[in-house]
């Protein structure tokens, strides 16, 4: 924490604490505390208030384990009242820290048969990152004493008394061998993990997410993402990770989330494992692991499917294949039925413009045209790596519902309608890398600026190709 910092947090504890102290004492007027002292003739005043103030620090532990946190306190002790302000800041070195709140913590203490009044000025966290003697540097605060002597007492003067504290050391011992899992990672502190999907139905195809969640106090920053037994047919991309560390009072800690992309590949029924987090629990020196249960998931049909995708599935089981000629029957006598209604309408309409003397109407609206020199060369500027690609694609569709006249909006149907009307194979299996690439790079940091320039070229080769 920077010296400017804890200056403020020494001042805030000063104007904190004394009021209430003062306060809370103030009835008690035989206290010398709360008078002037008055120094007999020949008394040295910095020999004589040295002995009435002193700086102490008192850790709540003498032997910690790595990792494991610390607390250490910064208490004052004065027989007399004084002026303090800030002195010398210890140096930690070695450990972590972690500035805590200053608290109210007025106490006395009665040391040699002398009352002392205690203020806490200082609370910090401190968490050793190696073994051996960790050493708790001296600190100091500056006094300023006001006091009377015996042959002049009504000219009050004034005497600078630095406190001091004595530097503490710290035993730090590694951890145990005994007993610690081969998947341990060196986290030290008391956790817990849940898990949950975004839906525990998720169609094939489609995106969804799994969140896993770590809380506790002690390490929490050095969590890292715990494994997962993916099932099969299933695709995950990078987790993002963010995490909430708490600071209000000692032992600090918080929460890490780790969210995952996943998708499946195939419809059925399958289970996430329960997900481990393994951890050295300082409170019973032990290796502990905590986990989650396991995360049952279904993988349903997509919610559109296209004519080639249902007979490929019906086809693969022998007993069905008779759906085949009845789904062609079907299909025929729609087509005949709509062939006719559709020549009954046209007819209408045809009779109608004669009456009127007027065109056609349009069936449907026009497609929203698009200045596609201009988007492409906007996609460059794009800073964010999910905006580009989310654009990317939203570009390819556009392009190829525009060349195709086609309102449809799944990107199956997209290209299906593709491939029916072009007979171009390269044009196609380019749409469809295009459209892999987007899906993929929209949930993946790895993307970089070389992918991205080659989708972009790519992306307008098609558009080239599709002449518009």
């Amino acid at each position: 924490m920077p010296l400017v910092t804890r200056y403020i947090v020494f001042y805030a504890a000063l104007l904190y604490c004394l009021p209430a102290f003062a306060q809370q004492q103030a009835i008690q007027f035989d206290d010398p505390y709360f008078n002037t002292p008055m120094l007999k003739a020949g008394q040295n005043p910095k020999t004589t208030f040295t002995n009435l103030i002193f700086l102490k620090a008192v850790p709540n532990k003498s032997t910690v384990f790595i990792g494991e946190a610390l607390l250490v306190e910064y208490k004052l002790y004065r027989a007399v009242n004084t002026e303090p302000s800030p002195g010398r800041q210890p140096a930690f070195s070695g450990c972590g820290v972690v500035e805590l709140p200053p608290v109210v913590d007025i106490a006395s203490e009665t040391i040699n048969g002398r009352l002392y009044h205690v203020v806490l000025l200082r609370r910090v966290q401190l968490t050793p990152l190696r073994e051996g003697p960790l050493l708790l540097d001296s600190a100091s605060v500056k006094n300023e004493v006001q006091f009377v002597t015996a042959n002049n007492p009504g000219v009050e003067q004034t005497v600078d008394i630095e406190a001091v504290s004595k530097p503490v050391t710290i035993n730090v011992n590694p951890l145990p061998e005994k007993g610690k899992p081969a998947d341990f990672t060196g986290v030290v502190g008391n956790f817990t993990v849940a898990i949950k999907a975004d839906s525990n139905t998720v169609p094939v195809g489609e995106n969804s997410h799994l969140t896993i969640t770590v809380s506790g106090t002690g390490d929490i920053a050095s969590v890292i993402a715990p494994e997962i037994k993916w099932p099969a047919n299933t695709e995950h991309f990078e987790p993002a990770t963010t995490q909430h560390l708490v600071h209000d009072d000692y032992p600090s800690g918080g929460n890490k989330t780790f969210e995952i992309p996943f998708i499946a590949s195939k419809k059925g029924s399958a289970i996430i494992p329960p997900v481990y987090i393994t951890f050295f629990n300082p409170q019973t020196q032990q290796y502990d692991s905590v986990h989650t249960n396991s995360l049952p998931i279904q993988f349903t049909q997509p919610q559109r499917a296209t004519m080639h995708e249902i007979i490929e599935e019906d086809i693969t089981n022998r007993k069905y294949l008779w759906i085949v000629p009845a789904l062609a029957l079907t299909v025929a006598f729609i087509l005949i039925i709509t062939g006719k209604a559709q020549r009954s309408e046209k007819t209408k309409q045809q009779q109608a413009a004669k009456e009127l003397k007027e065109p056609l109407p349009l069936v449907l609206p026009p497609l929203e045209k698009t200045d596609f020199t201009k988007d492409l060369a906007a996609l460059a500027d794009i800073e964010s790596d999910h905006a580009f690609y989310s654009q990317a694609k939203a570009l390819l569709t556009q392009a190829l519902r525009q060349k195709l006249d086609s309102f449809a909006f799944y990107e199956a149907d997209i290209l299906q309608a593709l491939q029916d009307k072009s007979h171009d194979a390269l044009l196609v299996e380019t749409a469809q890398r295009i459209y892999k690439m987007c899906n993929q790079n929209l949930y993946s940091p790895l993307a970089g600026a070389e992918q991205r320039a080659t989708l972009q070229h790519a992306l307008a080769e098609v558009i080239k190709q599709l002449e518009l």
